[in-house]
């Protein structure tokens, strides 16, 4: 399935009236983690700090509502009916996590507890990121619709398995989406992982959702063990802190400095290696962690001092290669750099330039974002209209007043 998002252009002039004033949109991944968790409970959640929520965190609660969690939706605040680990109903129709990934990771694993035939899709972003290696060791029955073997899919539970090997070279999600759903298993999981674990943030993130609602699982552990979900009536979502790095990039290209909220550390997910960089010094940049920070990163870097970004091999299972991609969409504006195994080599001391054609943006919100912030210089037409909504859906109103 297509996704609006991918259509259409947006032209972008230089900017005559600086941005002083750089908002951030709610977590996406707190968001979404806290969805799940708080519809397998059997009390009522308040989430708050949800004003301006992503695409991403909405096609999860849509999701969510699809397989019969009730859930009140104000401007700033969405209250779950929790259902219990097993009061999600079949779904009438298919599942549709649009370009969310983590959504459809987490919550996909989670509906299987059904054990009927559900369809999930998506747009044309997500389906290449499916891992049908998972799939098959999860040992579930899997349907596609189409000879390419992409969305949609039908998927077949329950999961009955009593050990698993997981490869986590690739992405965190799939462990956190194990954690996520042990309230419905009535035996404990044996895990074998294999490789050296990425976005290590996130999953731990997940892990420390988990143990406020009742989870004694630790990130570490060979085992699962199943526990009773029993979340807090409120909860509160952080700022998004991976969004400040396009902040940064719009200070370097203008001279200035943009105000934007303070997310704590523990909050952060990565983000944080951003704290105390000075981008004019030439330096290296692990992304480990923050993969979803290579794009901006690398145009600030290559205004600044150079250097180069390191751990960053699991950014091209994304919406987008974003090492190749990255290279692509910077060179629109004049700006080289070169990709290299795990990230990407960048002189630094480079100027933007207006593009003469149509910035690609390749389907990724990331790429359009940092698109826009280069085009505030130079002026751009650039692919994906509505990209950026599937993050940051209030982010060009800072851009254009």
């Amino acid at each position: 399935m297509d996704s609006p998002t991918q259509h259409g252009t947006l032209s972008i002039p230089a900017t005559i009236s600086l941005v002083t004033i750089g908002g951030l949109p709610p977590s996406k991944s707190h968001l979404i983690r806290w969805l799940l968790l708080a519809s397998q409970g059997d009390n009522s959640v308040e989430i708050r700090g949800i004003e301006g929520a992503s695409q991403d965190a909405c096609a999860m609660r849509d999701a969510l509502i699809e397989l019969g969690v009730v859930i009140d939706i104000g401007n700033d605040t969405w209250t779950v009916h929790g259902v219990g680990v097993n009061g999600f109903n079949h779904p009438i129709e298919a599942l549709d996590f649009k370009n969310s990934g983590t959504a459809l990771r987490l919550l996909s694993i989670a509906a299987t507890r059904i054990g009927e035939w559900i369809t999930i899709d998506g747009d044309a972003t997500l389906g290449p990121r499916i891992d049908r290696d998972f799939w098959r060791s999860l040992e579930l029955e899997v349907e596609f619709y189409s000879d390419e073997r992409n969305l949609p899919m039908r998927i077949k539970g329950p999961i009955t398995l009593d050990s698993l090997t997981l490869d986590i070279n690739k992405t965190s999600q799939h462990l956190s989406a194990l954690v996520l759903s042990m309230p419905a298993r009535i035996k404990s999981l044996n895990l074998i992982k294999e490789g050296e674990l990425v976005s290590r943030k996130h999953a731990e993130l997940s892990f420390s959702l988990a143990a406020k609602c009742g989870s004694t699982n630790n990130m570490d552990d060979a085992i699962l063990r199943p526990w009773q979900c029993t979340p807090p009536n409120q909860v509160q979502i952080p700022a998004d802190a991976s969004h400040i790095t396009l902040w940064k990039l719009y200070e370097m290209l203008h001279h200035t400095t943009v105000e934007c909220p303070v997310v704590n550390v523990e909050d952060s997910l990565g983000a944080e290696v951003l704290k105390g960089l000075n981008l004019f010094d030439s330096q290296t940049i692990d992304l480990r962690d923050a993969n979803d920070l290579i794009t901006p990163l690398a145009a600030a870097m290559a205004i600044g001092g150079g250097g180069v970004i390191i751990g960053a091999s699991h950014a091209q299972f994304k919406e987008s290669n974003r090492i190749g991609r990255t290279v692509e969409m910077l060179t629109a504006y004049s700006i080289e750099v070169e990709a290299t195994t795990d990230g990407l080599r960048i002189s630094g001391g480079q100027n933007p330039t207006a593009p003469l054609h149509i910035v690609p943006t390749f389907g990724d919100h990331r790429m359009q974002m940092t698109a826009v912030i280069l085009a505030t210089k130079v002026g751009a037409e650039i692919e994906g209209a509505s990209l950026h909504k599937v993050s940051f859906p209030t982010f060009l109103n800072f851009i254009q007043p």
